[in-house]
């Protein structure tokens, strides 16, 4: 692919480069030329004038020694009313000269003609002697001073192409260069490799490209890292229960176990299989959240009455931990899916409750911000570690703290709140010092 772009872009610049060059030789050509045609009509008029002044003071005998013995890089006739009189030695006869341009030129006009194929010219000047007119024509070829520039031009231009090639061959190869580290590092990252990293320093496309390879890549290497420390956290969520149901189940069937203590093992399978269940469903819930997969149907509801049914459908959690509510809510209407909001309530509640002192307090507060409105679930309880907060709504992610406090988390509810509040467009964010209480504050839109 690297040879075909290098290939390529080196065609498309020899090929812009020659037709530009010969386009530049065409106008070239032809500025130089009406400039060559200009000076030498001068010329040959000055020329013209000095040979009829020459003529005057030699006569026909001494002006034609002279055409003789001189080389003259032109051809002179000389005529009178009757017609030819000298010319130079070895000049043709003149063809396509009328009569009556003749007498013209005679007669004291001058004479100009140009003949572009072959490139020749024809002047004729007038001039007298002893009373008689004559007419006197000179006739240069344009040939030689044209084939001289053409030459300069053609010799100029094929420097200039011969430079031009090489440093397109240069500039071409430094210009893919950047291109084939993208595509070294590429098959890199397709083997598996994420720590590979593009160092280009341009500031155009390609350092644009770099740059955004290098984002790709670090974004890649967190997925899977994401995606490596599922695994590992389901694994291991997955292996306690399984394990624990497995021994007594091997201890029931080996009748290991005394009859009175059977009933408890049962009990505890029990309970390691709700505890399985729910990590699943947890799972189950997430997952649907993430791939956009859950049926979203938003809609104008009240809020408030959402969050105090749901405190009452869990009073007999907070009634054991002999928890004190403070409800205190207007009524407040959201633009919101009624059924993933109950979601976000139901894990806030859980964690409130789950994570408080016995005779604590969970405080539940709501306003009205015009446009969208504000949630504040707070619970007493220990606080969450500063260096936690940043983290607590990832995936399986459980400081050390809720692993003291309650060995059935999975660290996944959180991830589920914070995946809907963001499928809302709201956000939600968290308070915890030592000695206060934790408050999640929730912002929706009602519109």
């Amino acid at each position: 692919m690297i040879q075909s772009i290098y290939l390529k872009n080196c065609l498309n610049y020899f090929f812009v480069i020659i037709v530009s060059l010969i386009i530049s030789f065409l106008i070239t050509s032809l500025i130089y030329q009406n400039q060559i045609i200009k000076f030498r009509e001068t010329e040959v008029m000055d020329q013209g004038r000095g040979m009829t002044h020459l003529y005057q003071s030699l006569g026909n005998k001494g002006f034609n020694e002279y055409l003789k013995s001189t080389n003259l890089s032109y051809d002179v006739y000389l005529y009178n009313k009757n017609g030819l009189v000298l010319k130079t030695p070895s000049a043709p006869n003149l063809s396509g000269l009328s009569k009556k341009t003749i007498m013209d030129v005679v007669a004291g006009n001058v004479y100009r003609k140009l003949e572009y194929r072959p490139r020749k010219m024809l002047i004729g000047l007038p001039s007298d002697r002893k009373n008689a007119k004559f007419a006197l024509f000179i006739k240069p070829s344009l040939k030689e001073p044209f084939s001289q520039i053409r030459n300069i031009l053609i010799t100029s231009l094929l420097i200039v192409l011969f430079i031009g090639i090489s440093l397109i061959l240069i500039t071409t190869r430094f210009l893919v260069r950047p291109l084939v580290h993208i595509t070294n590092a590429t098959n890199e990252l397709a083997r598996g490799n994420f720590q590979i990293h593009l160092d280009v320093k341009s500031k155009d496309q390609i350092g644009q490209l770099a740059q955004s390879f290098n984002y790709m890549v670090k974004e890649l290497h967190n997925t899977e890292q994401m995606r490596k420390d599922f695994v590992a956290n389901v694994s291991h969520e997955l292996q306690s229960p399984l394990a624990a149901i497995k021994g007594m189940t091997i201890a029931l069937k080996d009748e290991a176990v005394r009859p009175e203590e059977g009933q408890l093992y049962l009990e505890q399978i029990l309970l390691e299989s709700e505890r399985l269940s729910g990590l699943t469903k947890q799972l189950l819930n997430l997952s649907i959240l993430e791939a956009n997969k859950s049926p979203f149907k938003p809609k104008h509801y009240q809020v408030d009455r959402q969050l105090r049914n749901q405190l009452v459908a869990m009073q007999s959690l907070w009634m054991e931990r002999n928890l004190e509510i403070d409800f205190d809510i207007p009524k407040l209407e959201i633009f919101a899916d009624e059924s993933l909001m109950n979601q976000v309530w139901v894990n806030l509640y859980t964690n409130a409750i789950k994570y408080n002192f016995d005779y604590g307090r969970i405080s539940v507060r709501g306003y009205d911000q015009g446009n969208h409105v504000e949630i504040f679930i707070s619970n007493t309880g220990l606080n969450i570690p500063k260096k936690d907060i940043p983290h607590i709504f990832e995936r399986f992610y459980r400081g050390e703290k809720a692993h003291t406090r309650a060995s059935e988390s999975y660290g996944l509810g959180l991830a589920v709140v914070k995946r809907i509040i963001d499928l809302h467009k709201g956000s939600i964010s968290v308070e915890s010092e030592e000695g206060k209480e934790t408050i999640f504050r929730i912002c929706l839109n009602n519109e």
